[in-house]
């Protein structure tokens, strides 16, 4: 029988596992974050860790093009150093209930799970259905080994997320190492592998001793050249017939001994390589070593180890390899793989083309050793935490390198411990590689390897309250963006923080029954991180958990998502807009561009959870903050607001102005997710920019809730940073009417005021580069309106210019004793910051309206109230007039 080459990913059900753990000699970032991440993630897979041969990763920083894992990010990549290669090829991957097992020949490249010729065996275990549990013991019992000796977040992510998650692996049957295992339809296996006690070849002459072998098959790219491994095979059993099937591409034993029982065979000639084999010609890579007994009884090695002592174990230096043995009593083996050999086949040795070919694997461990193996470099914002196998008494330099892998910067550390906390000040996505050297910079003292960034990696936890959030954003990565309104509930549900200061877990605001009750607090607390209980608001666990928050990881899904949807045919179609769509009600057929029909019902559900997520919103920043009592609240907004209200603003780019074709019956209809203009409620841009917008700035006034960890306040900068830029975006990008002008012009103010900069000295340093990114962010708007350009050049010469005027005025203390009504000013008197005024009185009393204050119908503004059912006016004698 022939077989057919199959690809193992296509092995992985989809839902079915949450982590994995792979092992490879060598590896291919492109093959692999195309191919097999994309493949992962959408299975389901969260938790991907590969462990990789040490020197050829430090072989691979040698030739690094800083492309790595930019094509799929979330993944742990940890060299293993051996004394010799580390060679395993090993698949595990973990789900709640069942695992799947895959061992074989193939490195994670193209070649190994693509063109070369390679062998795999296959197992699956589930709870219900547990044959395979031996098997699976043995295997966990090797991984689990090379686990425990790994640092960093990879710990974690290999042993506590795997076992907490797959707690079936905690009550498999105990089983001896190195032992013939009873498996289904009446066949054995071993799973073997090399150890500093013992060897695969002492575990397979232990196996087999008391067997007649009359005929071994050798099938290997790779023989020693001495043909040592295949001596060894001949004098441990004398009286079989030893095939040997060689392929050119590879090793070739030229220099084994004659021998009557040596027969040799041409890899491209036999059946099974022209079966299996692509269009182009493809390579051996598969070691096989098959036993036949003189009764039916057979046995097959299979795996990583090449026919090689250093494969095999013969020799004192021996590869961490991982190997399969079979047992069958029914035999045919060979028939079964499809490997038959024919007597015509044959060859003499010396009719095999000799080439000059050597193995790589020896100058790749002799090019890549050094004095320090660096293990892990995890980043955590301005920290870097470098593991290492030991420390260094001596004084070294660590550099680091940026994407372009050119050197940023040399730090001397006078004594190197193996967990060493670095603190820079270099830009965190500026970095991608570290190394150790001498302190002069002339010789490197360890390998070099990828800085991982701790919070992306702990994202990926596989507890399955987050399946579904990640899910989504897996989805987004892929760019499939038509789910993304799906992931603002986890925004909505996101109690990280509490307006007194603590964070409490797995609870929800209001009495629930039972069964809402339970639902709300498994979806509150979606990356696991703490228990029932109160969390100080300085420790670093509770900012550890914040910077894990379900908001900022639809914050980061909604970016991503709004990157990708210009350049990728999705579902939601961004539509071109030509004319001013401030305009227009987003139902005629010249409105939009023509594209694919959506479902009505899809298109109003979506809507329903954007209004949703406004209403949400307004609701917690007006009544339950700004508005809660009769005084205006000194609450200081956190983190987790910050990140709320920038994913408010993120839907209000995305789906702004944003319209579809929709079919009824015979007539074309058009739909509008969110209308740039309307009145002033939470369903069209201008309400949500006048309401939402106003409230955010006026709560800002306070100042924003310090954080202990430097992590944490410099990812609250970032975040207050974006949200100056993307207000001062969705400011500009709203058509405007001569009425509402003041509302632009102290929209523009507070925000420069309360999210910038309160000094000139600050606002000279900042305000060229602030005016550069906001232009950039505004050119990647979807639905630009066609006053766009107009107000950025509004807000770049007139409202920038008057905002260091009144600072400058401020600082000189030079104010105003008086206003007129329709001047803009600003006071710090009650918070009101820059305001225009609505009316004056000759004792200098004033009414002032800004957004941000509560409306009211009889003046049909947005009033100043201090108290009083309607309000009051506000005295001032003395105030900065804004000349604009």
């Amino acid at each position: 029988m022939a077989i057919k080459r199959n690809n193992i990913l296509s092995f992985i059900g989809n839902g079915r596992y949450h982590s994995c753990i792979l092992t490879t000699f060598s590896f291919d970032f492109y093959f692999f974050e195309m191919k097999v991440m994309k493949w992962l993630r959408s299975c389901g897979i969260r938790n991907v860790n590969v462990f990789i041969d040490g020197h050829f990763y430090s072989e691979l920083m040698q030739q690094a093009t800083g492309d790595e894992m930019k094509l799929a990010t979330g993944y742990s990549l940890y060299p293993i150093f051996e004394k010799n290669i580390f060679h395993p090829k090993v698949w595990f991957l973990f789900g709640e209930n069942e695992g799947l097992l895959l061992i074989g020949s193939g490195n994670l490249t193209n070649s190994g799970n693509g063109s070369n010729d390679e062998i795999w065996g296959a197992y699956h275990f589930d709870i219900k259905q547990p044959q395979n549990a031996p098997v699976f013991y043995a295997a966990w019992n090797y991984i689990s080994k090379l686990s425990a000796t790994t640092k960093g977040i990879t710990s974690e992510k290999t042993t506590r997320w795997v076992a907490e998650h797959s707690q079936w692996l905690m009550e498999l049957p105990k089983v001896a190492d190195f032992q013939l295992l009873n498996l289904p339809n009446n066949e054995q296996a071993a799973f073997l592998y090399n150890t500093e006690q013992t060897t695969i070849w002492q575990q397979v002459k232990q196996l087999t001793a008391n067997e007649k072998v009359t005929e071994i098959t050798a099938v290997s790219p790779y023989y020693d050249t001495q043909g040592k491994a295949l001596e060894e095979i001949k004098n441990t059993f004398p009286n079989a017939q030893i095939n040997i099937v060689i392929d050119e591409n590879g090793i070739v034993p030229t220099e084994l001994p004659n021998d009557k029982k040596y027969a040799f065979y041409d890899w491209k000639e036999l059946d099974l390589c022209r079966n299996i084999g692509a269009k182009q010609q493809s390579k051996l890579h598969a070691k096989i070593l098959h036993f036949k007994t003189n009764g039916n009884k057979e046995f097959c090695l299979f795996g990583s180890a090449n026919i090689t002592s250093a494969g095999l174990g013969i020799s004192n230096t021996a590869n961490s390899e991982v190997s399969l043995f079979i047992k069958s009593e029914k035999g045919n083996i060979l028939d079964k793989i499809g490997l038959k050999l024919k007597a015509s086949s044959r060859k003499t040795l010396s009719k095999f083309a000799v080439n000059d070919k050597v193995s790589i694997e020896q100058a790749i461990v002799k090019n890549n050793r050094f004095p320090i193996k660096l293990l892990a470099a995890e980043i955590n914002y301005a920290t870097l935490m470098l593991y290492t196998d030991k420390g260094f008494d001596t004084s070294v330099s660590v550099a680091l390198y940026d994407n372009n892998n050119q050197l940023l910067k040399s730090q001397t550390i006078q004594s190197l411990k193996p967990q060493h906390e670095i603190n820079f000040e270099i830009e965190e996505s500026k970095l991608q590689y570290v190394q150790i050297q001498s302190t002069d910079g002339n010789k490197n003292l360890s390998n070099k390897i990828i800085i991982s960034n701790y919070f992306t990696l702990a994202k990926t936890h596989p507890n399955p309250k987050n399946a579904e959030l990640e899910r989504l954003c897996g989805q987004l990565q892929s760019g499939e963006l038509r789910n993304v309104l799906d992931l603002i509930h986890y925004a909505i549900i996101d109690e990280s923080e509490k307006e007194d200061g603590t964070s409490v877990i797995n609870t929800s605001k209001t009495k629930l029954n039972e069964k809402e009750e339970k639902k709300t607090a498994d979806q509150s607390q979606l990356y696991d991180l703490s228990g029932y209980k109160p969390i100080e608001p300085n420790s670093q666990l509770h900012e550890n958990a914040l910077l894990l928050s379900p908001s900022l990881r639809v914050l980061d899904a909604l970016k991503l998502a709004h990157t990708q949807g210009s350049e990728l045919e999705t579902d939601i179609r961004p539509d071109e807009q030509e004319e001013d769509i401030s305009n227009i009600s987003g139902n005629d057929e010249s409105e939009v561009q023509q594209g694919k029909s959506i479902p009505l019902k899809l298109l109003e559900s979506d809507k329903r959870k954007l209004k949703n997520f406004f209403k949400n919103l307004y609701g917690y920043f007006h009544h339950d903050i700004l508005f809660k009592d009769t005084r205006v609240s000194d609450y200081k907004l956190t983190l987790t607001d910050i990140t709320k209200y920038l994913i408010a603003l993120e839907l209000i780019h995305e789906f702004g102005g944003k319209s579809e074709k929709i079919e009824d019956e015979q007539q074309q209809l058009f739909f509008t997710y969110l209308p740039v203009t309307g009145d002033y409620e939470n369903n069209n841009v201008k309400g949500c920019c006048l309401n939402i917008v106003g409230d955010f700035l006026r709560l800002s006034k306070n100042g924003f809730k310090e954080y202990t960890f430097d992590y944490t306040r410099k990812k609250f900068e970032q975040l207050q940073r974006d949200a100056l830029i993307s207000t001062i975006v969705c400011i500009t990008n709203i058509y405007w009417k001569e009425d509402e002008r003041p509302y632009l012009k102290t929209l523009l103010l507070n925000a420069l005021h309360y999210l910038g900069w309160t000094s000139t000295t600050e606002i000279d340093k900042n305000l060229t580069v602030l005016i550069k990114q906001v232009k950039e962010k505004a050119k990647n708007l979807k639905q630009a309106t066609r006053n766009l350009e107009e107000q950025l050049s509004y807000f770049e010469n007139q409202v920038c210019k008057a905002f260091i005027r009144a600072t400058k005025n401020r600082e000189n203390k030079n104010f105003a004793d008086k206003a007129d009504k329709g001047q803009i000013i600003y006071s710090s008197i009650a918070g009101v910051g820059y305001c225009y005024v609505v009316s004056a009185t000759k004792q200098n009393e004033y009414c002032l309206a800004r957004p941000g204050f509560n409306w009211n119908d009889q003046e049909n503004e947005y009033i100043n109230h201090f108290g009083d059912k309607i309000y009051r006016p506000l005295p001032l004698t003395k105030m900065t007039i804004i000349d604009l």
